[in-house]
């Protein structure tokens, strides 16, 4: 147990002793020097993150070197954070330490502009590796089960928590603009772009995502 700290003085009087000037020289300039060693370990440490943070990449589904085995994929999931805030490498650290994922579940991220820019698709290593996904819940014995979806299905995840607050403007551009070239880039139909609710008992991607909108924008 911490100890409390003693507010008993050593002396009814408070000395101030005088300072020569030389030290007091000689201590800014060690200050100062070791607050700029300490910023520049910052900047090389792997945990420095700019904020908001760019991402992995800058369009998300804009990228010509990615092989996509026709018939692979087979639907869309759309998902929140379901927090107000947060980058890629944050979900992806949370992701590995709840559930032990060795990479974030998702294939996309839409950034609401609160760590990652607003509008921004971050193309997540599922994605540029061709992976499965891991993230439908279990569908409590409802077939196509949640191996097929996470084997079939695209996962993408809007950063906010739509049971509070609306998705951006920027955001729902961007997801539209991704969601409308997966359909052309892997032959999904309109009817297999699911919410995560369709297929799960959970509320992501929330009350606030304009479904019907977003669904007549498909068709």
């Amino acid at each position: 147990m911490a100890r409390k700290p003693s507010t008993k003085s050593s002396g009814s009087a408070v000395r101030t002793r005088k300072i020569h000037p030389k030290r007091t020289g000689i201590v800014w300039v060690v200050f100062i020097g070791a607050m700029t060693l300490a910023c520049g370990v910052l900047l090389m440490s792997e945990r420095w993150t700019a904020i908001p943070a760019i991402g992995i990449s800058e369009t998300g589904v804009q990228q010509s070197n990615i092989e996509i085995q026709p018939g692979r994929w087979r639907s869309i999931v759309i998902h929140h954070s379901g927090s107000y805030a947060g980058t890629v490498r944050d979900m992806a650290q949370q992701q590995a330490r709840d559930w032990g994922l060795p990479s974030i579940g998702y294939h996309f991220v839409v950034g609401n502009g609160n760590g990652e820019y607003d509008g921004d698709i971050i193309t997540c290593p599922r994605w540029f590796n061709q992976q499965s996904g891991a993230h439908v819940a279990d569908r409590g014995g409802a077939q196509p089960d949640a191996g097929w979806f996470n084997e079939n299905s695209i996962g993408i995840c809007l950063i906010g928590n739509g049971e509070r607050r609306a998705f951006t403007d920027a955001q729902m551009k961007a997801l539209m603009t991704l969601v409308r070239s997966l359909q052309a880039k892997c032959g999904i139909p309109s009817s297999a772009v699911f919410m995560h609710s369709d297929l799960v008992q959970v509320a992501s991607p929330g009350v606030y995502f304009p479904r019907e909108t977003f669904s007549m924008a498909l068709d």
